[in-house]
């Protein structure tokens, strides 16, 4: 059998629903934790084999991907959980929730580690790949934080412009870099040791191009913005970081050109080929081809559900 023939014509996204994630009906036929509990973030671990779920009532369920069932529930905070991230290991779990509040998590034992308190709700919290006991934090309205553990020492990323506190930030794939976005559409990379300003860029002209998330391929090197003038900016890493003479122009924008929807959630796939948004408009996720910036499919939701979170198993 010709292996390079098959893999030529085998399509690395998915074409259709595959299924849904159930709790498992008790005895007396009632849901297991209730039917008014819904997911409103996700992440799998490294290798895909776990799948971890917030919820909105603070409770964070972890998912065996084969199986497909509830391998455990972790009590973890009073209110909704809007982001989670797994240390490179697997081992451990990191969580944000409205209720002002990151923990650390031990998975096998279900154990909290640590907590820190902050004065308003996280938006997105982060595991260094490479440096487990770094952390970067992301407070609503305030400026980008990273936390060394387990002393707690908190280091500010300042930003530029210090009026302007709506920023998003992540670190590169490999933890070196910390990358920042603000309402203006600048972008600013920061080194990971000693927090110096490697270089920065404006992502567009535009007065409405604030950048809503910064998210990275786990394979290769590119990363995507999700801006509020509802393109998607595709990016190479080392053009970002040689940025300090002229801005670097995007290799691929993505929209939608019918109906011009804004973007709740951008991901690449497992091998960075493939690029997916979930809409605001509708439940429906647009699959592009990276490299040539192609739609290649549109796949649909029920009407009646909205989508508020996706990501692409690795």
């Amino acid at each position: 059998m010709n292996l390079e023939l098959l893999e030529a014509f085998h399509q690395n996204y998915p074409e259709a629903a595959d299924g849904y994630l159930e709790r498992i009906k008790k005895d007396d036929g009632s849901k297991d934790a209730g039917c008014a509990t819904y997911a409103i973030t996700l992440q799998f671990n490294r290798v895909g084999s776990l799948l971890a779920i917030g919820c909105n009532d603070g409770r964070i369920e972890i998912w065996d991907h084969v199986t497909r069932r509830i391998s455990k529930v972790l009590v973890a905070h009073a209110h909704p959980v809007c982001s989670l991230n797994w240390s490179r290991d697997s081992k451990r779990l990191l969580s944000a929730s409205t209720d002002n509040t990151v923990s650390i998590w031990n998975v096998l034992s279900s154990a909290c580690e640590q907590t820190f308190q902050f004065p308003c709700p996280v938006m997105k919290v982060q595991f260094n790949a490479r440096k487990p006991d770094q952390l970067l934090v992301c407070p609503m309205r305030h400026a980008p934080v990273v936390i060394s553990v387990p002393s707690g020492v908190p280091t500010i990323i300042q930003p530029e412009d210090e009026n302007d506190l709506s920023i998003v930030a992540s670190y590169d794939r490999r933890g070196r870099h910390i990358y920042t976005g603000n309402s203006k559409g600048k972008v600013c990379i920061y080194e990971t040791n000693n927090f110096q300003l490697v270089s920065s860029f404006k992502s567009t002209s535009a007065a409405n191009a604030a950048i809503k998330s910064i998210e990275f391929a786990r394979r290769g090197e590119y990363f995507l913005l999700n801006c509020a003038d509802r393109v998607i900016r595709v990016y190479n890493c080392e053009d970002a970081l040689n940025a300090n003479v002229t801005d670097p122009e995007p290799i691929k924008k993505l929209k939608d050109l019918v109906t011009g929807s804004h973007w709740r959630k951008c991901c690449f796939s497992g091998d960075g080929e493939y690029i997916c948004a979930g809409s605001m408009k509708q439940h429906s996720i647009y699959l592009w081809e990276r490299a040539s910036g192609t739609l290649v499919k549109i796949l649909h939701g029920q009407k009646s559900e909205t989508l508020l979170n996706v990501c692409w198993h690795p």
